[in-house]
């Protein structure tokens, strides 16, 4: 096994043992903020949407996934209702929360957001994160809403998955669809999906292509 499997396992046997503490599931209420890319203070998740209560210099930690299936498509979401972002597409994406690690909590979206069936398949998604999560460019961007402007670091990753069932989280995930890979990155470039454009995409969008040929190649050869 090597050194990024066992630290993505590491992770989340942590993420299990916190959510079985007894004292810990408020720390579940906060999402991690960040100052110039060291964390910050921790702020209540419902003061984010009702007072805003980030100042001009925290940024809120987020990951976000580029998930490929074994033609090289990419998994798209449009946002449910209940959520902000309601109707926007998006990746398998969300906020870090507070005592988490950003591949801590892209397991903890991935499972949550697309796979809760029953326990089987939450524990077959999960192990697969852990074995085939791959970190790529982490992007400061700034998100803005309905007048309000937030700052992120954004964690990004790229999985192949070989699952073919998915029970999507209907107040997350209003519906998904697999379109072309360059169709994906196009999307991100005409600035209709919930993150605006940015020229680094340009480098994630390489390692991307990159790592579906690298898997392609090494399944033909096993």
């Amino acid at each position: 096994m090597n050194d990024f499997k066992k630290t993505l396992r590491s992770e989340n046997k942590q993420v299990k043992r916190n959510r079985k503490i007894k004292d810990k599931p408020q720390m579940w209420q906060f999402y991690k903020t960040y100052k110039k890319g060291k964390s910050g203070n921790k702020i209540y998740k419902s003061r984010i949407s009702t007072k805003n209560e980030l100042s001009q210099n925290d940024y809120l930690g987020g990951v976000s996934c580029f998930i490929l299936d074994e033609k090289g498509n990419i998994l798209i979401e449009r946002r449910g209702n209940t959520k902000i972002t309601a109707g926007e597409i998006d990746l398998c994406s969300g906020h870090i929360d507070n005592n988490e690690t950003p591949t801590q909590a892209m397991i903890r979206e991935y499972v949550e957001e697309l796979h809760k069936g029953n326990q089987k398949e939450q524990e077959q998604a999960r192990n697969e994160a852990i074995n085939n999560l791959k970190k790529l460019e982490e992007l400061d961007l700034i998100f803005k809403n309905k007048g309000n402007e937030r700052k992120f670091f954004i964690q990004f990753y790229v999985m192949k998955t070989s699952l073919k069932s998915f029970s999507i989280q209907k107040d997350e995930v209003d519906e998904i669809e697999w379109i072309p890979m360059e169709k994906a990155f196009n999307l991100i470039r005409q600035n209709k999906t919930k993150f605006p454009y940015d020229k680094r995409y340009e480098k994630i969008f390489i390692q991307v292509k990159e790592h579906y040929q690298e898997k392609n190649k090494n399944e033909k050869q096993i």
